[in-house]
């Protein structure tokens, strides 16, 4: 058998497929079957299914970004208002005329740093007069308390020489009454050897008128009378002159009070030097008190700074005369700020000192501030008048106040209006319960 011959200027077509000239033919394969139907979303046209794929993974990826990475915001009670602080006024406690301002508005200044130094030429001037005033009291001080002892010694000696007078004196008095006692026992004595002799010799006289005794013996008796009657007269004699040195020393130590009186004095001279020396004492006292009154009026010239901030006005220049407990300059704590707002009447049952909360500023409204609420107002008020709508006029809120917990940074200022968040409780399951629902819808789709 011979092939059948092709047309060189045309192509055979055979069940679809064309045949070029020159080509082998092939054998005719079998007849494939119809198509099985479509299915219905095989007839989406392809535009739609490429849409669909890209909103299949952008669901697939927020599910897993809910899942996995985003931390929803714990709920809590927004407000706004203006950042504060708590301004400091730093003001001069004695007046006097300005010398030197060392801070500006805007500059931050250290706890214990010199602002201002007021002119202290006339307090250094009394300083000098209060300096001597003090050394003079102590120098009469000094003199009382030297004088002391020298007057103690002088009334030991003449304690001393009191007390010996008046032993002498008692030993004299008592020499001169045993004295005037042996005088008067001798003269008791020679008056009765004079009685005795004046007897006998009035025996012998009469005896001898008699003529019984001799001229003799008549003689003799009247020589021993007239010896005893002598006898009588010297004794008489002693015990007046024994009665004169007892009247003496008697005298003597009467004189006693006389040098007691002395002793006295003295001591009356010690009392007086321990009054000046415990009213020296007293001057040099008030004169350190009023020293140390003008050195500390010396130290109330130079103004330091009471606490670490910035200094936001200036109210005085070098030359100007200021009076005692006028403003000199104004301090704000840039660490103490806070942001006060206010909470509705509703909600306020939310809220709690303590309680955790963020500030967060127009300059950076992705990084929020830690702050803690500080102050929650006593009692309720209007909100304030520069709210502009009138209805929330009329609604009654509480002032409460949010400290920032660091402001190291610096980044908040005093005037800077911000938005505060007051976080309240949330638990995990909360947030697990409205993570997994999304994800699952977005698979679902």
């Amino acid at each position: 058998m011979t092939q059948s011959q092709t047309d060189p200027q045309n192509d055979l077509q055979k069940n679809g497929k064309v045949i070029k000239e020159n080509e082998p033919t092939q054998p005719e394969q079998p007849t494939k079957p119809d198509p099985v139907k479509q299915k219905p979303w095989q007839k989406i046209p392809r535009p739609l299914l490429i849409i669909g794929a890209i909103a299949l993974l952008a669901g697939v990826g927020y599910g897993v970004y809910r899942l996995f990475f985003y931390s929803p915001d714990a709920a809590g009670l927004s407000l706004s208002g203006r950042i504060e602080g708590y301004e400091t006024d730093v003001s001069a406690k004695i007046g006097g005329r300005v010398a030197q301002v060392s801070a500006r508005e805007g500059d931050t200044v250290k706890s214990g740093q010199i602002l201002v130094q007021i002119d202290d030429s006339d307090l250094r001037a009394q300083l000098q007069g209060a300096i001597a005033r003090v050394r003079a009291a102590e120098e009469r001080l000094q003199s009382a308390r030297q004088q002391l002892p020298v007057l103690q010694a002088q009334l030991k000696q003449a304690s001393l020489t009191t007390n010996q007078s008046t032993q002498d004196s008692q030993g004299r008095v008592l020499e001169a009454e045993n004295a005037v006692d042996q005088a008067r026992s001798n003269l008791a004595e020679a008056q009765a050897n004079s009685v005795q002799a004046q007897s006998k010799q009035r025996r012998t006289s009469q005896l001898y008128a008699e003529g019984a005794v001799a001229a003799q013996q008549l003689d003799d008796d009247n020589a021993i009378l007239g010896v005893n009657q002598a006898k009588v007269s010297a004794a008489q004699q002693q015990v007046k002159s024994a009665g004169g040195r007892l009247t003496q020393a008697q005298a003597t130590q009467q004189n006693t009070p006389i040098r007691a009186a002395a002793e006295l004095q003295v001591q009356k001279q010690i009392d007086q030097a321990k009054t000046d020396t415990a009213v020296s004492q007293q001057e040099v006292r008030d004169a350190l008190a009023t020293q140390a009154q003008i050195q500390a009026n010396l130290n109330y010239l130079v103004i330091k700074s009471p606490i670490a901030g910035d200094i936001i006005t200036r109210s005085i220049e070098p030359g100007e005369v200021v009076a005692a407990g006028a403003p000199l300059l104004t301090l704000v704590n840039q660490q103490k700020l806070y942001l006060r707002g206010f909470v509705e009447e509703g909600q306020i049952g939310q809220v709690k000192l303590g309680q955790r909360a963020q500030v967060y500023l127009d300059s950076f409204p992705d990084q929020p501030l830690e702050a803690t609420i500080s102050r929650i107002d006593p009692k309720a008020s209007f909100t304030p008048e520069n709210t502009y709508f009138k209805k929330d006029r009329v609604t009654q809120v509480f002032g409460v106040e949010l400290t920032l917990n660091n402001n190291a940074q610096g980044q908040a200022k005093q005037g800077m209006p911000a938005d505060g968040r007051i976080l309240l409780p949330e638990s995990e399951q909360k947030r697990s319960s409205t993570l997994m629902p999304d994800f699952l819808s977005f698979l679902h789709l």
